[in-house]
């Protein structure tokens, strides 16, 4: 549902990344149906045939002068997953400005060619986030896209700030419950200058175009002379600052579900994720077997959604205080928004639309499982990225503006007004002068959208065809 007409796209991709194809093979390159597998792709896993193990020859690969050393790729999410690689470890200026001073050490993997004589080019595999650690997300990369694999070297990079890279934690808010503004303000204020105090890292260092850089050292110290860049969601963020940072160095790019860095994402997401829900009940009652099943299930949501405002007694007990839970908008639009980024629970939402209208609340939690998020510890470098880049902007007063009838608008609003709480005491990270401007660039770039993303749709690539900032982009 997310993406159409996958063939299409494959042949797109294959004429994109043609110097990591031997020209006599004949093994087809398979675009992802989502910004990373879904979990009915077929991925190699602990068990993976032994053609994914690279030869002895093949993994002779050097970083910072040191012979890397065999490791293991894994991916948990979306699908359990395992690629064998080496690993070793680059040290990099912490300040690009002072060359000579602190360095933090970045992670890096090659996943190499199963050929004795890779392509000279490879491909470079960006995670997203911000916050994903590259070596701990893309062990399903060589199985998705084999055709690449067979010729051309994969790379990952824990991005500074994730991962084996430096990863600097925040501490957990304080609770600010009942306090006025200023009372906010000043206690976030101490919260920031405690952690930087305790901290011996220096934060504002650790954004999208210093991160680019990184990936430029990577590529140089490998030696390869050109990469393909490959970015899911945040990634194909980080891939633009590249491309607008060392587009010498770039032969070709895929941006899945990514969004343009001169269009701020986060204040079109309700409107977005509104369009997608809309898009799913539209798409049911054009399905024969949707609409004899659930039919109405629009006009069901819509009296749903109301009862959700005012509050709904499910009949069920909140496991942690004993007491009845009462669900309301704010309970209900994280998920339902979580949910329709997912294929295998975006088909489901109809049916939990229409359990939840009939109040049957037991059920949708079992056709609706919780969530299986990304845990783990809170990092400093994906604050500093979205308080201080141009394209993570998420003003209130455009959220809601532009948001204006959709589910998710309360909770984008809150999310927003905490955000810039947060913004205000903490550092502002080091960003090009440029960092608002569209990458211009007459490089191929591939961008794969599909029209039920919440968060990255067709829709907010519109400015790309009309304009001649990115010709070659299709």
């Amino acid at each position: 549902m997310r993406r159409a007409n996958r063939t299409v796209l494959s042949v797109a991709i294959m004429g994109l990344l043609v110097a990591c194809t031997s020209s006599g093979s004949s093994t087809p390159i398979t675009a992802p149906s989502n910004s990373v597998p879904s979990p009915s792709t077929t991925v190699p896993s602990s068990g993976s045939p032994t053609s994914l193990v690279p030869t002895t020859a093949a993994t002779a690969r050097r970083l910072a002068g040191q012979p890397m050393t065999d490791c293991t790729i894994q991916s948990e999410a979306p699908v359990t997953a395992t690629a064998p690689a080496v690993c070793g470890i680059l040290d990099v200026p912490e300040d690009p400005a002072k060359p000579s001073g602190r360095t933090i050490g970045l992670r890096v993997a090659v996943i190499p060619a199963q050929s004795d004589a890779p392509e000279a080019d490879a491909f470079f595999a960006l995670a997203g986030g911000p916050g994903r650690a590259g070596t701990a997300f893309f062990g399903w990369l060589p199985g998705v896209f084999a055709g690449i694999h067979a010729t051309c070297d994969m790379v990952l990079i824990d991005q500074r700030g994730t991962g084996g890279s430096n990863p600097v934690v925040l501490p957990p808010m304080p609770d600010t419950t009942g306090l006025s503004p200023a009372e906010v303000d000043a206690r976030l204020k101490k919260w920031s200058d405690d952690w930087l105090a305790s901290s011996d890292a220096d934060p504002r260092q650790y954004t999208s175009s210093v991160a680019a850089d990184d990936l430029d050292a990577v590529r140089q110290d490998l030696g390869y002379p050109l990469i393909d860049l490959y970015g899911p969601s945040y990634g194909a963020t980080l891939a633009q600052y590249y491309i607008r940072q060392h587009p010498d160095h770039v032969r070709a790019a895929i941006m899945d579900g990514g969004t343009p860095l001169d269009v701020h994402v986060f204040e079109r997401m309700a409107a977005n994720s509104q369009a997608a829900l809309e898009l799913l009940f539209d798409r049911c009652a054009a399905d024969a077997a949707c609409d004899a099943a659930l039919p109405g299930v629009s006009s069901e949501w819509s009296e749903l959604a109301a009862g959700l405002a005012a509050g709904i007694d499910t009949g069920l007990t909140d496991p942690n205080t004993g007491q009845p839970m009462v669900a309301t908008l704010d309970d209900v639009a994280p998920g339902l928004h979580q949910a329709l980024l997912d294929p295998a629970t975006t088909s489901r939402l109809p049916l939990a639309v229409h359990l939840g209208h009939e109040g049957q609340w037991a059920q949708v939690v079992e056709v609706l499982p919780e969530s299986t998020s990304v845990g783990g510890d809170w990092l400093a470098m994906g604050e500093i990225i979205m308080c201080s880049e141009a394209w993570a902007q998420f003003d209130p007063a455009v959220v809601g503006q532009v948001g204006q009838g959709s589910y998710l608008l309360s909770t984008q609003l809150a999310d927003a007004e905490a955000r810039a709480q947060r913004c205000k005491a903490l550092p502002h990270g080091i960003v090009p002068a440029d960092d608002a401007a569209p990458v211009v660039t007459e490089l191929p770039i591939l961008w794969l959208s599909g029209d039920g993303d919440p968060q990255d749709p067709p829709a907010n690539l519109t400015s790309i065809p009309r304009s001649n900032r990115m010709p070659a982009s299709w």
